[in-house]
């Protein structure tokens, strides 16, 4: 009389179970966690929040179908210094894990879950089965979301599996202030904290403040782990290294005060040197401040991209009106929002009807939600042209931002102007009608304002 079993080790007497199982996979299928001609057992904890309570679970093996499968269970059982023992403890997995572990080796079958997934890539890296590995890595991929992306990046660079970890970096790079409010964040590893902070390439709708207050957050679970009261000095000395990634000069001065001189992180000589670049610029003092002066963005800075800079246009074509009037200067305000999340370049002024007129132009960019400051600005002079394609109706100039920055979907944000000319090239003010609702690739712009130098919005999209 022979056994056939289910999964959790309990039997059926059948005399002739080979012959109702057409194939190989079948039969050695019946063998999982199977009495029936074993020769090894292990003894693995129970899973949490077993009903059972707390122990140990004996799954039967067998070593045979083991050593087929996986060159360590091969060595194990079958090399110069064999393993003899009939129970083998492994305190390094669970129950159900390893049960679906033996499941692949038998069958090549696994049902992967997020409850499994993780215990199972760390017993095919162990036991070298590198197929079921892949198949772990393909699962997590297709899980992968901000609010788990730091727990499949951790495991990604333990195991050393590149694809994996560079599929989780792009996610961070595309959707950083949503993947850094995540719990994953707390649990991380300095190292890949500061693999993370080294980026130049994360899109911040905050900036660099986000960046910060991520910081003080591992700072402060890693602070609490250690029953550490989380005071600034506690909290650098769990940042280290770390501390000098953040780039402290790229956030605006109100903020800078406001939330992390207070926090007692940094010294005062840290702090004078970021005032004084604040003050003064990054060409006087960048040389002496001891956190990074270069901005973050999108991968669109990289002379090596191919993104295509887009523009919508808030007129109807040859809507624009020139005026017979003339002045000095012109100031204008325009708050929009979009129905998506696009980076912003910057914008196309109109400021006369004649071509090769030079003006002066400043243009600051302030959001209008959460931390109300002023996230970008510019100024510099300018020459009127026309577009290549456009020769009716886009004469004015372009006014680009150094460092292109997210704009969230439905968040407004405003854009000030001001153009000034001279006796030679004075201001001509657009008399043309703007539209409220503009649909430019796919994405709905929403205008709130009166401003009509503003001939079109530069932005690139999000991919």
């Amino acid at each position: 009389m022979a056994l056939a079993t289910s999964t959790t080790g309990t039997s059926s007497s059948s005399d002739d179970w080979q012959a109702t199982k057409r194939t190989i996979r079948e039969r050695t299928s019946l063998m999982i966690n199977n009495p029936l001609m074993s020769d090894v057992k292990f003894a693995v904890p129970l899973d949490p929040g077993s009903s059972t309570g707390s122990g140990s679970q004996l799954i039967y093996a067998h070593k045979l179908l083991l050593s087929l499968s996986s060159p360590v269970f091969h060595a194990m059982f079958y090399g110069n210094v064999a393993d003899t023992r009939e129970i083998i403890p492994l305190s390094d997995c669970h129950s159900r894990s390893l049960i679906e572990f033996i499941r692949y080796l038998y069958s090549d079958e696994v049902h992967l879950t997020s409850g499994n997934v993780f215990e199972l890539l760390y017993l095919a890296k162990k036991y070298i089965v590198p197929f079921l590995a892949e198949s772990c890595c393909r699962f997590l991929e297709s899980e992968l979301r901000e609010t788990n992306v730091f727990r499949i990046l951790e495991h990604a660079r333990l195991f050393s599996e590149p694809d994996l970890e560079q599929r989780c970096w792009q996610l961070l790079e595309a959707k950083t202030t949503a993947c850094l409010q995540s719990e994953g964040l707390l649990w991380i590893s300095r190292d890949t904290l500061s693999s993370l902070l080294k980026r130049d390439t994360l899109s911040l709708v905050d900036g660099e403040c986000a960046i910060f207050k991520a910081a003080r957050r591992w700072a402060a679970a890693n602070c609490k782990l250690r029953d550490f009261e989380p005071t600034g000095d506690k909290l650098r000395g769990v940042l280290k290294e770390v501390l000098y990634l953040i780039r402290f000069p790229m956030m605006p001065p109100r903020l800078f005060e406001d939330i992390v001189v207070p926090s007692g992180i940094l010294t005062e000589q840290e702090i004078s040197q970021v005032h004084m670049f604040h003050k003064q610029g990054a060409s006087s003092t960048a040389c002496h401040v001891k956190f990074s002066c270069k901005p973050r963005g999108p991968r669109i800075q990289s002379g090596s991209s191919d993104a295509q800079l887009s523009r919508c246009y808030r007129y109807r074509e040859n809507q624009t009106f020139p005026s017979s009037e003339c002045f000095n200067s012109v100031s204008e305000s325009l708050r929009f929002s979009t129905s998506r999340e696009v980076y912003f370049a910057g914008v196309r002024l109109y400021a006369h009807k004649d071509e090769d007129k030079q003006y002066s132009a400043q243009l600051r960019v302030s959001r209008c939600h959460g931390l109300k400051e002023e996230v970008s600005a510019t100024r510099g002079i300018y020459t009127v042209g026309y577009l290549a394609g456009q020769v009716h109706n886009r004469l004015g100039f372009d006014v680009l931002i150094p460092n292109p920055f997210l704009l969230t979907k439905e968040s407004p944000f405003a854009v000030r102007i001001s153009i000034s000319g001279n006796d030679g090239a004075r201001v001509s003010p657009n008399k043309g009608i703007p539209m409220t609702f503009v649909k430019c690739e796919g994405i709905e712009f929403k205008f709130e304002g009166k401003s009509r130098q503003i001939l079109e919005i530069l932005f690139y999209t999000v991919d």
